[in-house]
C-alpha cells in the first residue's frame, strides 16, 4: 500500500458532503454539462457495457434500474430505450430539470427526483443500480458512504447488483494538473480552464474550473465552481462495501475496456468501474 493509501482508511478528515454546496455549483453548470462531456464521455458504450455486466452477474434479467447521481440523464434515457424501467435522481435540482426536459422531448417516461444519495427515499425497490463517472466520490467521509449504503439497500431487491465507478488513488496525475477545454455550438463558445490538486492526507481532488462563456464572439459571462471528488484504493472500497452489507463481485479498468474485454485494473488506473452485489 502506498504512502497516501495507507492512511485513507480514517475518511473524517476530509471535509462532510456538503449538499448545499453540490446544489449550487450545478445550478449554473447544469445548462453546459452535455455540451462539455458529448464528445468526453460515450454514454451509449457505456451503456452497452452496463448492459453486458448486468446480463453476466445478475441472478435473473433487471427490469429496473435506479441511476444515482444521473446527472442530465443522459445513461438514463438510454437504459430507458432499452425497456428498463428507470428512475435516476440527483442533488441537483437544476440538473434534474435538465433530465426531465431531454425525456419530454424524447417521448420517454422515466422517474426523476431531486434526493440526496446519502438518504435515498423513493418507497421502492429495484433490480439493480448504477451510479457513474465521479458521482460517487462526492461521499468525501466514511459517515457519507455508510448513509448512502444503508439507504440503497433499502431500494435494492435481494441479490441486487450495484455498479458504481470510483477514482483511483493511484491513477491520480500529480499536482497542480492545469487543461483547458474549448466547446462550440452555434454562435456560442465556451472555454473551461480547470486545475486540479489532490490532497494525500485526505484522498480529496480539488477541481477548480473556470468558464468564459462567449457570444457572437463578445463576452457573455464568466463563472468559477470548485468540485471536491474523494479518490479511493480498491481495498478499501472492498472492505467498506464488506461492511456495509455489500460484496465485490468484479472491478474493471474503466479506462481501457470494451464489451468483449473487460481489463481488471492496473495499480495506476484512473476510472475503476466496480461491480459488487447486496449480500
Amino acid at each position: 500500500m502506498n504512502k497516501s493509501s495507507s492512511k485513507s482508511l480514517n475518511l473524517d478528515h476530509a471535509d462532510h458532503f456538503n449538499a448545499a454546496s453540490i446544489m449550487s455549483v450545478y445550478e449554473k453548470f447544469a445548462q453546459f454539462y452535455d455540451l462539455i462531456y458529448k464528445d468526453i464521455v460515450n454514454y451509449s458504450q457505456e451503456t452497452d457495457e452496463f448492459e453486458t455486466l448486468f446480463k453476466r452477474f445478475s441472478k435473473r434479467r433487471p427490469e429496473s434500474v435506479l441511476d444515482v447521481g444521473c446527472g442530465t440523464g443522459s445513461h438514463s434515457l438510454l437504459l430507458s430505450k432499452r425497456g428498463y424501467a428507470v428512475m435516476g435522481i440527483d442533488i441537483s435540482e437544476r440538473m434534474i430539470t435538465v433530465a426531465k426536459n431531454k425525456a419530454s422531448k424524447e417521448g420517454l417516461k422515466v422517474d426523476f427526483s431531486v434526493q440526496d444519495m446519502r438518504r435515498l427515499d423513493l418507497g421502492k425497490r429495484f433490480d439493480g443500480a448504477l451510479c457513474a463517472f465521479g458521482g460517487f466520490g462526492y461521499l468525501l467521509t466514511y459517515e457519507d458512504l455508510r448513509e448512502f449504503l444503508s439507504h440503497l439497500k433499502m431500494h435494492l431487491k435481494p441479490d441486487g447488483l450495484f455498479m458504481f465507478e470510483f477514482w483511483n488513488v493511484g491513477g491520480v496525475r500529480p499536482s497542480p494538473l492545469k487543461s483547458w477545454l474549448r466547446v462550440q455550438t452555434g454562435t456560442l463558445v465556451l472555454y473551461r480552464l480547470s486545475e486540479s490538486n489532490f490532497d494525500p492526507l485526505t484522498n480529496v481532488l480539488a477541481i477548480d474550473f473556470h468558464f468564459i462563456e462567449l457570444h457572437r464572439k463578445k463576452l457573455a459571462e464568466t463563472f468559477s465552481e470548485t468540485h471536491k471528488i474523494r479518490c479511493y484504493t480498491l481495498p478499501e472500497i472492498k472492505k467498506y462495501l464488506e461492511d456495509n452489507g455489500f460484496k465485490l463481485v468484479e472491478a474493471f479498468d474503466w479506462n481501457a475496456r470494451d464489451t468483449k474485454d473487460f481489463k481488471p485494473p492496473e495499480k495506476d488506473s484512473f476510472r475503476i468501474l466496480t461491480v459488487a452485489r447486496q449480500v
